[in-house]
């Protein structure tokens, strides 16, 4: 996230939220931006790959610390995907969307099962958020999705091009 912030500035003149969410910059120079700004949700949310830290920091916490941890930080994961990378870079959030669905999907039946399997009460708290919080990260994902999709924003007959070439349909 550090690095994506002086190249924000360097390729728009400006780090306001509100500018930037309404600035228009090609695919191309969208894509690094978005993999380094929401770097750090995926750990908070937590996806997969980085999900790792989070059952360990719950048995070790007290079990007041492991509630809010399950409760409260899991969630502002998916809050920070809302509400930088979505709004500020959405041809690459749209590109990236069937990653994003992979890795959340890869989470809810991994942990869902794991979830099962534990005994400690502390590891069951850690474990289950990690489902719902991907199923949200699912949700946001689609909704950008869809409020980016030519069908959804072709209006009059008018023919929108499409944003990436992964979603095009001449592509397949």
């Amino acid at each position: 996230m550090l690095l994506a912030i002086p190249l924000i500035l360097s390729q728009t003149g400006t780090t306001d939220l509100q500018i930037l969410s309404t600035t228009e910059s090609s695919e191309r120079r969208q894509i690094f931006p978005w993999i380094a700004s929401p770097a750090p949700f995926p750990v908070k949310v937590p996806m997969v790959p980085v999900h790792i830290w989070l059952p360990e920091a719950h048995v070790e916490a007290p079990t007041a610390g492991s509630v809010i941890s399950a409760g409260i930080l899991s969630k502002l994961g998916t809050y920070g995907f809302s509400r930088f990378p979505i709004p500020m870079f959405p041809e690459a959030t749209l590109c990236s969307t069937p990653f994003i669905y992979t890795l959340s999907a890869i989470a809810i039946i991994y942990t869902s099962p794991t979830t099962l399997r534990q005994i400690d009460l502390k590891k069951i708290i850690a474990y289950s958020p990690v489902a719902h919080t991907n199923s949200v990260t699912i949700g946001m994902s689609s909704r950008a999705a869809a409020v980016r999709s030519p069908i959804v924003t072709n209006t009059q007959g008018q023919q929108k091009k499409h944003v990436c070439r992964a979603c095009d349909p001449s592509t397949y």
